[in-house]
């Protein structure tokens, strides 16, 4: 009999994935993010609390900054499913060292495409990314990235709507049939702000919604306290800007294509939009208040936020009717115990793919009890045989294995 002491390690390497229709998105403003913060930490356990499919950021330092999101923040322990666009340095203006970013979940996407836009300010960032689907129609999403001009004023008002229209004036370039999301820091301070209703403009080539819609003075007004993204702090204190949670100036854009619920091909699921970490009740306060409390959001994710920026992160979730692609390693990993655990006679594997597989089980000690070629679901394995006891099945298609433990009684 073979010993399997080598393989044991797997049994800490899972992690199930389903079949995914539902896609999630994240925009984050980073606050200068360098690649030695030891904010890393903090983000790294904000994205472990969500898990976005799609995670678009502002204030992006360097390539090397780029590089800990996606090696330290993202793919982490046994995860390793996220990737990079290539990282570009702002060619706008003059902020080098505030960039925007994309990343995403290469089982779901591929990235196809990706552009720089020029304003006067800071690039808006264009990248296309192609839904991994086994229906013969594509699905293409075009996610713009922009940092418009921060700042009150007539001046600044003007120079915002002159990127929106950058961005705007790019439309009637997209396919017919593509979606987009215009995500980022948009620094607006109400819906009656040009850059705002240029970005809403229903005679634009592609009409974009605000998933939120409402309307109003976002700054400085209690009523939309549940929307606010900024300031995480109360107080200043460098490099956060304090002033406590009052202004609403992270947003993700729709097309109008993404709002219709009958859309099978990707449609925005009604009522995720949020601004993360927010209960709602944190007007004028910094996310740790004991104010904050009595919502979703616990005391530990609010305490990470508040260390890693001084805005929060806004989510939605987007969903597909489209069957995704299936790697090996999603095959694999989709197989699950079918029936009772504790077992007494025989066990049966279960999963969503039909396919033959190889079927190991393991004592506690490593020692091969039984093996199993061209194994199909469902089909019951004698275990009768063993003594009661706790064991490990393995199951092996490909390259790839999984690793069930299981308890045998009489």
């Amino acid at each position: 009999m073979k010993n399997f002491t080598g393989y044991l390690w797997i049994m800490f390497a899972v992690w199930h994935i389903s079949a995914q229709t539902t896609i999630k998105v994240m925009n984050y403003n980073l606050l200068h993010f360098n690649s030695q913060t030891d904010r890393k930490h903090d983000l790294k356990y904000i994205l472990d609390s969500y898990h976005p499919d799609i995670f678009t950021v502002c204030e992006l330092e360097s390539e090397a900054a780029s590089d800990t999101i996606l090696n330290v923040c993202l793919n982490h322990d046994f995860v390793n499913k996220y990737s990079a666009a290539s990282f570009h340095y702002n060619e706008s203006g003059y902020y080098q060292d505030l960039n925007q970013m994309l990343y995403y979940n290469h089982e779901i996407f591929e990235l196809t495409y990706q552009t720089v836009l020029h304003t006067s300010v800071r690039d808006i960032n264009h990248y296309i990314l192609k839904l991994k689907s086994q229906d013969p129609q594509p699905v293409y999403i075009d996610v713009y990235v922009a940092h418009l001009k921060s700042s009150s004023g007539s001046n600044n008002e003007q120079t915002r709507l002159n990127m929106v229209n950058v961005f705007t004036n790019d439309l009637p370039n997209i396919p017919v049939g593509h979606f987009v999301i215009f995500a980022g820091d948009l620094n607006l301070y109400s819906s009656s702000e040009p850059a705002y209703q240029a970005l809403l403009d229903t005679t634009n080539a592609i009409v974009m919604k605000d998933p939120l819609d409402a309307p109003g003075t976002w700054s400085n007004n209690a009523s939309f306290a549940y929307l606010h993204t900024q300031s995480t702090h109360r107080y200043g204190n460098d490099p956060f800007v304090g002033g406590g949670l009052d202004d609403r100036f992270d947003f993700i854009m729709l097309s109008e294509n993404m709002m219709h619920t009958q859309n099978t091909d990707l449609r925005y699921v009604s009522n995720t939009y949020a601004a993360y970490g927010n209960n709602g009740t944190c007007y004028n306060e910094a996310i740790t208040s004991q104010s904050c409390d009595g919502g979703i959001y616990d005391t530990a994710l609010r305490s990470h936020l508040y260390n890693m920026s001084d805005h929060l992160p806004v989510v939605l979730q987007l969903e597909t009717s489209h069957q995704l692609q299936i790697s090996d390693l999603q095959i694999v990993q989709s197989f699950y115990l079918n029936g009772e655990n504790p077992a007494r006679n025989d066990v049966r594997i279960d999963g969503k793919a039909d396919v033959s597989l190889q079927i190991h089980i393991f004592d506690l000690l490593g020692n091969e009890l039984l093996q199993i070629k061209n194994y199909k679901k469902n089909t019951p394995i004698d275990i009768s045989f063993l003594r009661d006891n706790v064991y490990f099945l393995l199951i092996k298609y490909n390259d790839f294995t999984q690793l069930i433990k299981f308890v045998k009684v009489s």
